[in-house]
């Protein structure tokens, strides 16, 4: 579409010459009147009065840099639209917020004239309480009220409160915050609303208990207010109103009303704003919504800095884009061995919305075994079981996880050193009993066949997921429980010349300098796509109903094929009964 000249402007109008002379020949051609605003640095703005009915209306029409690729900024100052209208900067929801609704060789006059009557129709039938006739004209999605003060809102900033939280009777109350410095963000804060109580008596809900993930947390008083947030991006002014509100609220209450100011002067506060907001689309579909202003005091100024912060919403609706995640709630997942696809397996089961995991992985992050391990250079020198605990806890609320620093299987010749400890064995075999599932990332034969034989044994399933030297192939093998054929068999199955095999890279093992053993080269993201298919069939051994676990009991993963790439290529087979002990021949 573009040639060299055309790619060596910055601005559209100049790359397409004949571009900006149609655009306005086409407003031209809607009766409207355009006149050009502002014109440089790639930013074209034009105020425009469009002809509807007997009506003028006045718009500020903004072309993105990118246009006729990217749509338009519409703002009608004129108009105050309860729906589908910015409150602040009176800009206009012409389309869907997805890609796909603006067409790129459309003039924006033509899409004003397809789309600006949809919006006072949509308007007047919601008010007319026509709600069927709205829903056909808009787009079927929540209009939150918090979203619109993100532009004006710290940046990097959060606070996260209960999405489930219930709130005292009332329009006031106190509140109780707890906030740390964001690591990732150290000009930023994150914080959790712990605790609502109201003005007087006694509230017994429990305290949000999301963990922060920035250290160290300070408890910080709060109050909160129940008011329609003021359309301004004046952070002061939005204080001030909820300041009034709360004095015109505890104006019979003076004990209350003390209390109140006492903490609005607080060296640092927290005021809250808590207002009704769509949630989903359609009627009776809205709960709480939140903002927040922080106040401190400057050390060295003595001025009073104020910062509006969104809130974000928790719980309820964390986990609403994985549908399996409801049937994954309550499960335990055992993981043993948590390297290089372990540790990603780890992390995408708590992603999904497992509810317990218990790691055992006695291994230290090095700083050469990082590169393909889901955590950097925050946890070299730490045990790979607790930096993973530590960071799944603070990014997944609601994922618990223990950690089993021993080695399975270990030998000692201290027996003195281990006489009065418990037994490895029973520890062990208490660990498969308390788990749902039990999952075998160690790439360890010793390994996989003593736990596939407890497994077994308790009659609890089991999966195990393994990459080849080099990273050239993988396998993923699940033995549900009662199956017909086991760990053994497989390995049986491995000596049958008919039963497909997983590629292999032969030179693709190396000792790394300081190492003591021997490891397979293989880079993650290559070796990720042994982790996926285990966490996808540790899903299906959990969740048949909500996640369909396939008719397959292995897994055979190709990557290189005669020292070249191919796309990843799985082959699935199926177990017959090849020991003694399922009956095989």
């Amino acid at each position: 579409m573009a040639d060299g000249a055309q790619l060596q402007n910055d601005s559209w109008w100049l790359a397409w010459p004949g571009l900006l002379a149609a655009e306005l020949d086409a407003f031209a051609a809607r009766g409207a009147q355009a006149t050009i605003a502002h014109q440089s640095m790639g930013v074209l703005v034009l105020d425009v009065v469009w002809p509807r009915g007997d009506e003028l209306i006045r718009l500020r029409v903004g072309y993105s840099p990118l246009h006729p690729f990217f749509r338009p900024t519409v703002v009608a100052p004129d108009l105050r639209f309860p729906r589908h209208q910015h409150p602040i900067d009176q800009g206009l929801c012409l389309i869907t917020q997805g890609s796909g609704e603006w067409r790129s060789r459309q003039r924006v006059a033509d899409f004003l004239y397809e789309q600006l009557d949809k919006v006072f129709a949509a308007n007047a039938a919601r008010q007319d309480g026509r709600l069927e006739a709205a829903a056909e004209l808009e787009e079927q999605a929540p209009d939150p009220v918090s979203t619109y003060y993100d532009y004006c809102a710290g940046e990097d900033c959060a606070i996260f409160f209960d999405g489930d939280q219930l709130l005292p009777k009332g329009t006031v109350g106190f509140a109780h915050f707890e906030v740390a410095v964001r690591p990732i963000a150290v000009h930023a804060i994150e914080g959790v609303l712990r605790r609502v109580e109201p003005a007087a008596g006694r509230w017994l809900a429990k305290p949000f208990p999301m963990a922060l993930s920035g250290r160290p947390a300070q408890k910080v008083p709060g109050r909160w207010v129940r008011m329609v947030p003021p359309a301004t991006t004046d952070v002061g002014a939005i204080l001030a109103a909820a300041e009034a509100a709360i004095e015109n609220a505890t104006a019979m209450q003076p004990a209350v009303r003390a209390k109140m100011r006492a903490i609005g002067q607080a060296e640092h506060s927290i005021t809250g704003l808590v207002f009704e907001e769509e949630l989903a689309y359609g009627p009776g579909r809205s709960g709480n919504g939140w903002l927040f202003v922080t106040s401190a005091t400057d050390k060295k100024t003595g001025r009073r800095e104020n910062n509006l912060i969104r809130g974000y919403r928790v719980t309820g609706d964390l986990q609403v884009r994985v549908p399996v995640a409801a049937a994954l709630a309550s499960k335990h997942v055992l993981l043993i061995g948590a390297g290089a696809i372990g540790g990603f397996a780890a992390v995408e089961l708590a992603r999904a919305g497992v509810k317990r995991l218990t790691i055992l992985e006695p291994d230290v992050v090095e700083p050469g075994n990082s590169v393909r391990w889901p955590l950097g250079r925050t946890a070299w020198g730490v045990r790979k079981g607790l930096a993973l605990k530590d960071f799944i806890e603070r990014n997944y609320p609601g994922v618990v996880v223990a950690v089993g620093p021993f080695r399975v299987g270990a030998a000692t010749t201290a027996a003195a050193d281990v006489a009065e400890s418990v037994n490895p064995l029973s520890v062990l075999r208490d660990a498969i009993r308390e788990a749902d599932l039990v999952v075998d990332a160690s790439a360890s034969t010793e390994c996989q066949e003593a736990i596939a034989h407890y497994c077994r044994a308790l009659r609890k399933p089991f999966a195990m997921g393994y990459a080849t030297e080099g990273a050239a192939g993988g396998v993923v093998a699940r033995f549900p429980a009662g199956c017909e054929a086991c760990y053994v068999c497989l390995q049986a199955h491995w000596a049958d010349p008919n039963f497909p095999r997983p590629a292999v890279d032969p030179g693709g093992t190396v000792t790394p300098i300081g190492c003591n053993q021997p490891t397979f080269t293989g880079a993650a993201f290559d070796l990720q796509e042994v982790s996926m298919e285990l966490v996808r069939s540790a899903v299906g051994l959990l969740a048949p109903d909500a996640y369909d676990p396939g008719d397959w009991q292995v897994a055979i993963m190709t990557l290189t094929k005669d020292g070249k790439r191919r796309l990843p290529q799985w082959t699935a087979a199926s177990l017959s009964p090849r020991c003694e002990g399922c009956g095989g021949a």
